[in-house]
């Protein structure tokens, strides 16, 4: 299995980042599951406070539903990740090729088979 990607498209028009890898494999991400699983440590702690029920969150900025997210830029970090510019203006996220790869949602590596 390679985190290296041989490709990296970021549709907007269909809102998915598309990553050929360079052992062959294709993952597919939707903008929205990519925005609700930002990595950064403040969605991280807001993830974490709304699991145990502690503390209420205070939204800044717009709140998008499901089907509205949207990329409105991008860049690589390094050689080792990715950074967007969502349309409700957070920016703070930094998503390795390793981390993506290890949450491919094709339902091959879902269902536990290999390439994952």
């Amino acid at each position: 299995m390679s985190s290296d990607p041989a490709e990296v498209i970021v549709d907007r028009q269909e809102r998915v980042l598309l990553i050929t890898w360079k052992d062959g494999h294709r993952s597919v991400y939707s903008f929205d599951d990519l925005r609700r699983d930002c990595p950064c440590a403040s969605c991280d702690d807001a993830r974490s406070r709304q699991k145990t029920g502690g503390g209420l969150s205070v939204l800044t900025g717009p709140v998008l539903r499901r089907g509205e997210t949207q990329v409105t830029d991008y860049h690589a970090v390094g050689w080792y990740a990715l950074n967007f510019t969502w349309n409700d203006g957070h920016d703070t996220g930094i998503y390795t090729y390793e981390s993506l790869r290890a949450k491919c949602p094709c339902e091959q590596c879902l269902s536990g088979g290999t390439p994952r």
